[in-house]
């Protein structure tokens, strides 16, 4: 047997009219909060920039005055420091400039005896800016005899020419001050210091000499 559940008709209230004088104040909606910055927006898709907080106790010394940085930190106690080349060389004869060509600018100091020049890490002149003409090794030699104080310009037997003023070498030319070395497409400008007027001798017995002479009272 069955049963039927006979649903209620539902009675809708008739609507309440109210007088402008019993109308109910305005509801004012409150502002909307001001959008946070930092919260990123997934459905845009663009990245929110996050400004990244220094630590307290960050050990970071940035130089005053010699800042060379450029905005960056300079950590003066960090392992990674870089290792600085003084470029001091004790009792040099002479110098060597390159004057034209890769490696404009750079300067050799020359001690005395026999200096090679070449690419390689081994030449006491090394010309390794990429002038491909230039060997590896000794492919010229300036040498100073420290007996009469006077350099002289070798040829190392390559194939590629060495020239002097503009000649070539053939086997070994006197070399003097402001003499220009040609090799490949580097030209040197020589520079000599020490001469028969002055040399480290001479200065070391005028040191001597200078000691001697203080007057005791």
């Amino acid at each position: 047997m069955f049963f039927f559940r006979k649903k209620a008709r539902r009675q809708f209230e008739e609507p309440l009219v109210l007088n402008a004088e019993e109308s109910p104040a305005p509801v004012v909606s409150a502002p909307a909060p001001a959008p946070d910055m930092a919260a990123p927006d997934a459905s845009s898709g663009e990245p929110v920039m996050r400004k990244r907080r220094r630590p307290v106790n960050a050990n970071k010394t940035r130089l005053m005055g010699f800042d060379t940085s450029d905005g960056r930190i300079v950590d003066l106690f960090g392992e990674d420091k870089a290792t600085v080349e003084t470029g001091r060389v004790q009792f040099p004869v002479a110098f060597v400039m390159v004057s034209k060509g890769p490696g404009f600018g750079e300067a050799f100091a020359i001690k005395s005896g026999m200096s090679q020049i070449g690419r390689g890490e081994d030449q006491a002149i090394q010309l390794d800016f990429g002038d491909q003409a230039i060997s590896r090794e000794n492919h010229a030699a300036i040498v100073y005899d420290p007996k009469d104080h006077s350099f002289l310009l070798g040829h190392g037997g390559k194939s590629n020419i060495v020239r002097l003023n503009g000649k070539p070498v053939v086997s070994t030319s006197n070399l003097k001050d402001g003499d220009e070395i040609e090799i490949g497409e580097t030209k040197l400008r020589f520079a000599a210091l020490c001469s028969k007027k002055f040399n480290w001798e001479i200065a070391e017995t005028e040191e001597g000499n200078d000691d001697d002479d203080v007057e005791i009272a």
